[in-house]
């Protein structure tokens, strides 16, 4: 048989090949980047019940799949350096066969559980083991595939950058997919398995664009393992491979510092990271498209009074829900242009398209270099969120506009003149804004750790220290008193919690306490009564039993055990019906802890009260009424529930007393008859609404619950 016969098949294909044009292309970068964005929060889903919902969590958990996404685009360059493509389709086959062995995803228990001293390590370890195997071999499907596609023989095959705009679509369809279709609809177990099954699909169809290349090929010359390479890419110098490393680094270390800022200092809502990373992914859609919706030449313009804005914002105090969304709208405006000028300067120095896996490259590594500044380098230079305005600034003269005309690099007298002076500008009011604010707060200390900032300090003119994570009071106590101080805040002896210590302090004999804040519940504490203290941030132990700050602890429960841990794992370790009431407050900010708010969780909590023991679970929370999701969780226990919402009189708000939510659980009616005769404390029942699990949650569906309550 000649080789005009043997190529009538191959023919047939091209034909079939000419019609889908670049689908088949557009398809495979479009749902792969899909799947790596769903399994991003799925995994963040995964560790919650053993992490909790810190922003950290988030950010170091970005850092292991940014560091995962530059092992990807390292294979990618590596095999694309190989000329037989016949030989780069059977090793991606083979290795996307190998991936799917770790498939359905799941948490591994090599670690063990968490060691709260060093999170960081365990999410980082239990990432390597757990996903990266086919989250890295599924990241390199956006270069690999741009690669194959500059070999396929198509017209616009010279250019296949705009295929990565295909990717970063995917990559927001499925950032969106997953809180608002994936979540409320399923569990995590199905999630897990659909995940596998999209999984397959796209490995079928990285394989079939391989093939679709192979066919080309074929019909041209009769080996393909002789099919000419690309051309070789020209010298690029490391100046310009710096500049991109720079270009990519910013962008990516300001998403992360964005993201700890408005999660820190402004609101700390459930999925406030998700707008951040949006208007990142955003900027990627437009920049490498063929025809830009916005050009980056009007955000670069823009960016100087975007960051001058962001800068003062800094200094605004926030109060209501106006500063909230205003602060919001201008931070993310802010990361939204800084990223768009600096990406579009990036993709404007792009290589021919035979450079174009170590572009890639070399932009993956420098978000993995900017990330990882944030999430693990900045956390120990700075005791608080410092890198977010050095980042801004940074930003800032690394735009087109400050180092030269159009995208040339131009790091001449003049530019580095005008740079440093913005960088001591903003140094200089970046630091007189500090002094003022600690003038003004009678600042003591601040600190800074993996599950946050915390900050001690007395405002000026009031007899007071608070403690304060976030931008919420976790604690108070009037300076003048020393011995046994009247518990304030959420605890003071009108509240609904300092109600159920006074009212339960005779029958009470063991009490614990999930989430040590300032110790202000301490001093409810009676003679013969046994305290023991669950708290998973050390800073928060050592802002607390640190009589310099307060002495709720040391002057209420001198003797108390205090147990550094998150309470799912810290209290399955206590003894059953060991207490007689239990304290649940390990709320940060408000962030919502998912896995305490689980039946599984209710099912470990009324296993460890007495017979008549009360559980008190404070709910206080801005955006989600949790009311209706533990009267779900508690109905399908069984257990008997009250609730009640505090309003302080303007007397006892004067004095420190904050609005307080309570819920209060038994395993019978009768152990809460010491409430029966009050109506502050009234009945709670259930809808017919699916219960919570470690499996099942539905933020979203809470939140719109809510607002609609309104």
């Amino acid at each position: 048989m000649d080789y005009a016969q043997s190529a009538r098949p191959a023919a047939g294909l091209s034909v079939l090949t000419d019609r889908l044009g670049a689908r088949p292309w557009v398809v495979t970068v479009f749902f792969s980047a899909a799947l790596i964005f769903l399994v991003q929060p799925m995994y963040a889903k995964m560790t919650t019940p053993l992490m909790g919902g810190a922003p950290a969590v988030w950010n170091v958990s970005l850092v292991c799949f940014q560091a995962a996404l530059l092992g990807g685009y390292a294979y990618a360059h590596l095999l694309g350096r190989l000329n037989s493509l016949r030989l780069q389709v059977a090793i991606h086959a083979t290795l996307l066969a190998l991936a799917a062995l770790a498939l359905p995803l799941s948490i591994s228990g090599l670690f063990g559980a968490p060691d709260p001293q060093h999170p960081a390590l365990w999410l980082t370890g239990t990432f390597v083991v757990s996903i990266a195997p086919p989250f890295a071999i599924l990241s390199a499907t956006a270069p690999l595939i741009q690669h194959w596609y500059a070999r396929s023989g198509r017209p616009d095959a010279d250019d296949p950058y705009h295929l990565y705009s295909a990717s970063n679509a995917g990559s927001l369809l499925g950032l969106v997919a997953y809180p608002l279709m994936m979540e409320p609809f399923s569990t995590l177990g199905a999630q897990s398995l659909l995940w596998s099954g999209g999984y397959g699909l796209v490995a079928l169809l990285l394989v079939t664009c391989g093939l679709l290349v192979l066919s080309y090929h074929r019909r041209t010359v009769p080996d393909a393992a002789a099919a000419p390479a690309l051309s070789r890419p020209a010298s690029i110098s490391w100046k310009e491979k710096s500049y991109w490393l720079l270009l990519s680094a910013v962008p990516s270390g300001l998403l992360l510092a964005t993201t700890s800022h408005i999660s820190t200092d402004i609101a700390s809502a459930p999925f406030l990271w998700a707008p951040p990373l949006i208007a990142y992914i955003a900027t990627f859609i437009i920049v490498f498209a063929k025809r830009p919706l916005i050009s980056p030449a009007m955000a670069d313009k823009s960016l100087l009074f975007a960051v001058a804005a962001a800068l003062l914002m800094l200094n605004v105090p926030v109060f209501n829900s106006q500063i909230v969304v205003l602060g919001l709208i201008i931070h993310i405006g802010a990361l939204f242009l800084a990223a768009l000028s600096l990406h579009g300067a990036l993709v404007a120095r792009r290589p021919a398209a035979s450079g174009l896996t170590e572009f890639y490259l070399l932009m993956s590594l420098g978000g993995v270099l900017g990330s990882a500044f944030v999430a693990l380098l900045a956390p120990v230079l700075f005791n608080d969120i410092h890198e977010y305005p050095l980042l801004l600034g940074a930003a800032l003269l690394l735009s087109p506009r400050f180092l030269g005309k159009g995208v040339r690099l131009t790091l001449d007298r003049r530019t580095l003149t005008i740079g440093a002076g913005i960088l001591l500008a903003i140094g200089a009011i970046w630091s007189t804004f500090a002094l003022l604010r600690a003038d003004a707060d009678g600042s003591m200390v601040t600190r800074r750790g993996f599950f946050g900032v915390v900050k001690v300090y007395s405002p000026a003119g009031k007899d007071l220290t608070l403690m304060q994570h976030g931008n919420t009071i976790h604690g108070a106590q009037i300076r003048s008193q020393t011995d046994r101080p009247t518990p304030l805040a959420y605890y003071n002896a009108a509240t609904p919690i300092g109600q159920a210590f006074t009212r339960l302090a005779g029958t009470a004999r063991t009490v614990g306490v999930v989430g040590l804040g300032a110790g202000g519940v301490a001093c409810h504490a009676g003679p013969g009564q046994d305290f023991t203290y669950y708290e998973i941030d050390p800073i928060v132990v050592d802002m607390a039993t640190n009589p310099d700050h307060f002495t709720f602890l040391s002057s209420c429960t001198p003797d108390a055990r205090i147990i550094l841990g998150d309470a799912r794992i810290t209290l399955a370790d206590a003894a059953p019906r060991q207490f007689d009431l239990l304290l649940l407050d390990a709320f940060s900010s408000d962030a919502i802890p998912v896995h305490l708010l689980t039946r599984e969780a209710m099912q470990l909590y009324l296993s460890r009260l007495a017979e008549d023991g009360v559980l008190v679970f404070h709910i206080s929370n801005r955006h989600i009424d949790l009311v209706p999701v533990l009267a779900r969780i508690g109905a399908a226990e069984g257990a008997a529930m009250r609730h009640q919402f505090y309003v302080p009189a303007p007397d006892e708000a004067a004095s420190g007393v904050q609005p307080t939510n309570v819920m209060m659980f038994a395993k019978h009616a009768g152990a809460l008859a010491p409430f029966e005769g009050d109506a502050r404390w009234q009945p709670v029942t259930a809808d017919a609404r699916r219960p919570w699990t470690d499996d099942y949650s539905n933020l979203v569906g809470a939140m719109i619950e809510t607002h609609r309550a309104k």
